[in-house]
């Protein structure tokens, strides 16, 4: 190698040429220092880039690299040397397990790996050991040298992978929608199952011919927005010709450096399907299928709301007649089976446009739309004679029928609501006139209502302010005339109507639950009452057969007796064979544990039930009182009379007081004395009266002022 300055030594005449080399030699120094600088500025420049860098030269050796090079190669980093050929140290690294996509197939990888340098404007990826990923892209310079480009792509990888296994893998159906062409670019394997296509099959295919025709305007926007929310219910088209019901929802995003729609798709189908379910099974009885008491009001008051002048809107309602019983004795399938074909029977006569309602467990109602009230009451009277036919269940003959009251409108009223209450009240009349019956509202119907609704308010305002009032009659001794037992008898002086009957209010009581409560007020009242009578005369407290059925009677009866201090054997309840036809052992237990403390029981009314002779033998009654009815036909009727007798006969054989009601004349106690009648109660004696009003003289003949 020659060194510069060395071919200039000789003799004197070669330095006439001194001056020439020597600018020479500062061209030269300037021209490696301007390299140098260039050399610098070009590595400054690559390392401040932040991908790799490598610059080799026409036999591919290595020129310059920056640091992010050495770094993404960090475990080939020491073969990296000026003058190096790129593919002698990607053998030595392939031989160290650098390139994991190598190993196998190591000769073909190298090959392939030289091919792709030889090639211009070449991107690919490569696989190394430490698992990074990374995107190598090499140009050929104009003197044949390359430049490579080196990008770790791992964590993009990793997310393309990510989404890949979230997309192909995922439950959820999803498409991949192309908005440049309108196409569907790929679909995972659930999106293929919902439609019925391969993934070959659906991809390309354009994107909106999956939805139904006149959804697909709409729908075109939607694949071409984001609409994460997916609210709205789309009906989807498989490539059988099926349907599916389904949520749609769409996200934007970046896919291979294109905008593409992420697809997700909810098939609702078949939770659609429950909820159309869910509405009906809300809307309708699940044993007939008919409209419920929901779907009937509802429906009733969309009928009035869009019903003309002209129109007549009829709503009539069907009570079942003696379906209690065939439930009680057949039991609840049975009744099932007769409700449905009573239901079947109903429909076949009702006219179209009406709708026939179950609104309860035997009640029903019908909405007549385009009848006159005489079409629907047509209508009702033949299905009362239709439902008086007789049913059949397993062999089973069964009897019922049915009883309807109907209002209309406009004729009655035009509001639902009211036009319900009309048609209840209808109902209500025709029940209490006569069952198998057909009755129209009448206006006197809701005024007989609201008269009830007025003293069930004062019934409770008097039940809570004291406003009731306890009096007493006595029952005297038809031989002696003295006082031996005072009945209790409940009282109401109303502020307005004056005295209101018992029979008026009591049943009020029970109906509206406040008979224990009242019940209380007269045990408590009248035994106080008792404690300030002579010690022989007996208190006689009246007991409806809801105080047993409620079970509180007993404790009522017992407290009463302890807050007064009354013995038990002073106090007699009378009762009545209701009480006994209780089904059940309650009414009996109950009174044989009164009969235990001493009580005395007085069956009340005797005579005018149906099994008053077997009530006497199966239960301890200690007095008998017939019925004031017998009483005053004493001298109309031989058979009064003939009861009257075999009455006293059969107390006399059975050891039980008999006691006659409604004695107003002399001749009806003499008469019953002579027969052997023990007690009498009536007008003769004394009308009921507040308590402090009975003297206790023994009285020979009743006084007709008394009356």
């Amino acid at each position: 190698m020659l060194i510069p300055g060395d071919e200039f030594k000789g003799d004197a005449s070669e330095t006439a040429g001194e001056p020439a080399i020597a600018d020479a030699h500062e061209s030269l120094e300037a021209a490696l220092a301007a390299a140098s600088r260039a050399e610098r500025l070009l590595r400054d420049a690559i390392e401040a880039l932040p991908q790799g860098i490598v610059i080799l030269d026409e036999d591919d050796r290595y020129i310059l690299w920056n640091r992010r090079y050495e770094e993404i190669y960090c475990r080939s980093a020491d073969l990296l040397k000026r003058g190096e050929k790129l593919g002698d140290t990607l053998r030595i690294g392939v031989a160290r397990g650098d390139y994991p996509e190598a190993i196998g197939r190591e000769e073909e990888w190298l090959a392939e790996r030289v091919a792709k340098l030889r090639q211009p404007d070449c991107r690919h990826e490569q696989r190394l050991s430490n698992g990074r990923c990374i995107l190598i892209e090499e140009r050929k310079t104009e003197s044949g040298g390359t430049i490579g480009v080196r990008v770790d792509i791992t964590d993009i990888k990793q997310r393309e992978e990510a989404f890949r296994l979230l997309f192909e893998q995922n439950p959820l159906a999803m498409l991949v929608y192309d908005d440049a062409t309108g196409a569907v670019r790929s679909a995972n394997e659930a999106a293929c199952r919902l439609f019925g296509y391969s993934g070959e099959q659906i991809a390309g295919i354009e994107a909106v011919r999956l939805f139904s025709a006149p959804d697909r305007e709409t729908a075109a926007q939607m694949l071409a927005t984001d609409c994460p929310e997916g609210d709205s219910c789309w009906r989807l088209l498989r490539r059988d010709g099926g349907t599916v019901e389904a949520m749609v929802s769409t996200r934007l995003s970046q896919l291979e450096n294109e905008t593409v729609t992420i697809v997700s798709i909810v098939d609702v189908t078949e939770r659609r399907r429950i909820e159309q379910r869910m509405a009906h099974m809300a809307r309708h009885d699940e044993l007939t299928g008919l409209a419920n008491r929901a779907h009937c009001r509802e429906y009733l008051s969309q009928v009035l709301e869009h019903a003309s002048p002209a129109d007549t809107v009829t709503l009539a309602f069907v009570d079942l007649d003696h379906f209690k019983a065939v439930n009680d004795t057949y039991g609840h399938h049975f009744g099932d089976m007769l409700l449905t074909d009573a239901a079947r029977r109903m429909r076949e006569l009702i006219p179209p446009g009406a709708l026939l309602c179950r609104i309860g467990g035997d009640e029903f109602a019908i909405i007549f739309r385009r009848s006159s009230q005489t079409q629907a009451e047509l209508v009702s009277k033949s299905i009362i004679t239709a439902l008086s036919e007789p049913f059949f269940v397993h062999g089973n003959m069964l009897h019922i029928g049915a009883t309807i009251g109907f209002a209309s409108a406009p004729y009655d009223t035009t509001d639902p609501q009211t036009l319900l209450r009309y048609a209840d009240l209808a109902l209500y009349a025709a029940k209490g006139e006569r069952r198998g019956s057909c009755r129209g509202f009448e206006a006197r119907m809701d005024e007989a209502a609201q008269a009830k609704s007025r003293l069930e308010k004062d019934l409770r305002k008097a039940v809570q302010e004291g406003g009731l009032a306890v009096h007493y009659q006595p029952l005297v001794n038809l031989e002696t005339g003295e006082i031996e037992c005072c009945e209790a008898l409940l009282r109401w002086d109303h502020r307005e109507r004056g005295l209101v009957s018992p029979e008026v209010f009591i049943p009020l009581a029970e109906e509206l639950g406040l008979i224990d409560q009242v019940g209380r007020f007269v045990l408590n009242s009248a035994c106080r009452e008792a404690m300030t009578w002579p010690p022989q005369v007996r208190l006689s407290v009246n007991v409806s057969p809801l105080q047993f059925r409620n079970g509180n009677l007993l404790s009522t009866v017992i407290n009463a007796l302890s807050a007064s201090g009354l013995p038990a054997e002073r106090l007699e309840l009378e009762i009545t064979e209701a009480v006994l036809m209780e089904r059940g052992p309650r009414p009996a237990a109950i009174i044989r544990n009164l009969r235990a403390f001493g009580i005395g029981i007085s069956l009340d009314d005797f005579g005018t039930g149906y099994s008053s002779l077997s009530y006497l033998l199966n239960y301890p009654f200690t007095k008998i009182k017939i019925d004031k009815s017998f009483i005053l036909n004493l001298q109309r009727e031989a058979n009064s009379r003939a009861v009257i007798r075999a009455v006293i006969g059969l107390g006399r054989s059975l050891g039980v007081a008999v006691v006659a009601e409604g004695i107003e004349r002399e001749m009806e106690r003499e008469y019953l004395r002579t027969e052997g009648c023990t007690q009498g109660q009536g007008f003769l004696f004394g009308r009921p009266g507040p308590a402090g009003t009975i003297t206790f003289e023994a009285r020979e003949t009743g006084s007709r002022d008394a009356a």
